[in-house]
């Protein structure tokens, strides 16, 4: 017979409440947070390890990566304060955050200190190296730098780019070749019309070039193309002042060595007792053009006849670099047949050689500084191109600024000597 047990109740009165871990919503609870067991101590350190073996392998790769090619280019300008505008080519490893950032293989532009030769700042202009760039001037404030872009105008204290469009150049010819400088009127631009304009120093804007000027400028810019490259330029006899000159003589018939001799209003005498072997006058190039009338017909028998001497038929007047601080610098080999070559600073008052530096070839363009600093580009001794800028302070002492290492970040690491 069927017995309804519904009414017996056969569960307990007062069951025992199920609990939930968050409560109630009238109260409410939270979970107690768990510690890190082993795997997220495991996911920790693999984690630890990765970024350490990604900063050993960054690291090693900075440290142990070839040192860099550098060629230093020609178009060399000077500050009122004393630096030197100084545009290179950089071509190596820089580290992988330096290639990451495409300074690895890059054109910059360094500011060198003349007086302290260190570097102030060394700011990348482009990362191809086919790409042109030239120093033309700098004031107080800022540096004019030519580019195949156009115009950049940067600030000397940090080497911002401050602009690269420079109000009345829109129609300025593309390429360096198309900029000069002129002391009196500051950069000096050809436009695709043959127009020429000037940008005075530490002004951002160009006018029109005063008459004097466009007729003094007339046919020495190119509205296309870059700027000659301009390679150092010797003589064995160079103006050293007014009415004087220096000039290498054979110390007797048919030696090999020679020695200084000046001459000016109070006669001839030798300078100094030196005697230099294959030796040349370093000659002043600072001035970026100029025009000469030279005798092609004696150039050409010049050539035929003594091809080491024919430069003094072409370039007839040169200033001996050096002269403007009362020296001249010999470039020469030590001994007949000796490997390389040495740069010699020779005081014009005693004939006492001052400094001298070894270079493994012949010297690159000199410039000389409106604070009588004068700049060589050189080839460093066991190095093959014109990397680095020798300096020669007024009081004949030399200084050599070197270009191209980086930091891991792609800042410049200064390795002045």
């Amino acid at each position: 017979m069927f017995r309804d047990f519904r009414a017996a109740g056969p569960l307990p009165a007062h069951a025992q409440l199920v609990r939930s871990p968050y409560g109630t919503p009238e109260h409410p609870l939270e979970p107690k947070r768990r510690r890190g067991g082993f795997g997220g101590m495991m996911l920790g350190a693999t984690t630890a390890l990765t970024l350490g073996i990604g900063a050993v392998a960054i690291g090693g790769e900075y440290l142990t990566a070839p040192a860099p090619d550098v060629m230093l280019r020609t178009g060399i300008a000077f500050s009122a304060d004393g630096l030197a505008l100084v545009p290179y080519d950089r071509a190596g490893a820089g580290g992988l955050l330096a290639e990451l950032s495409s300074d690895a293989s890059a054109v910059r532009l360094a500011a060198v200190d003349l007086a302290s030769g260190e570097t102030r700042w060394d700011v990348q202009l482009a990362d191809e190296l086919d790409r042109d760039a030239a120093a033309v001037a700098a004031g107080a404030e800022y540096a004019y730098v030519a580019t195949a872009d156009g115009l950049q105008v940067r600030d000397l204290d940090d080497g911002a780019l401050v602009t690269g469009d420079v109000p009345g150049l829109e129609a300025v010819g593309s390429g360096t070749a198309a900029y000069g400088f002129d002391p009196a009127a500051g950069v000096v631009a050809l436009d695709v019309d043959g127009g020429l304009h000037t940008v005075a120093l530490d002004a951002l804007e160009a006018l029109p070039a005063d008459p004097a000027v466009a007729e003094a400028w007339r046919g020495r810019l190119a509205a296309e193309g870059d700027a000659p490259a301009l390679g150092g330029t010797t003589s064995t006899t160079a103006s050293v002042g007014e009415d004087a000159t220096v000039s290498l003589e054979p110390t007797a018939a048919g030696a090999l060595g020679a020695s200084l001799a000046v001459e000016d209003a109070a006669g001839r005498r030798t300078l100094g007792a030196g005697v230099y072997y294959e030796a040349a006058i370093v000659l002043d190039r600072t001035a970026a053009a100029a025009a000469w009338e030279i005798d092609v017909e004696g150039l050409i028998d010049g050539v035929l006849e003594d091809p080491a001497a024919a430069v003094d038929l072409a370039l007839p007047g040169g200033v001996a670099a050096g002269a403007a601080s009362g020296h001249v610098l010999v470039e020469h080999r030590t001994e007949p047949g000796a490997e390389g070559f040495t740069l010699t600073v020779v005081d014009l008052a005693t004939g006492r050689p001052t400094a001298s530096l070894a270079t493994a070839d012949r010297l690159g363009r000199s410039m000389t500084a409106p604070g009588g600093h004068t700049v060589v580009a050189a080839v460093p001794a066991g190095g093959v191109l014109l990397s680095d800028l020798v300096i020669v302070a007024p009081d004949g002492s030399v200084d050599r600024a070197v270009f191209g290492d980086l930091d891991l970040f792609g800042d410049p690491a200064d390795r002045n000597l």
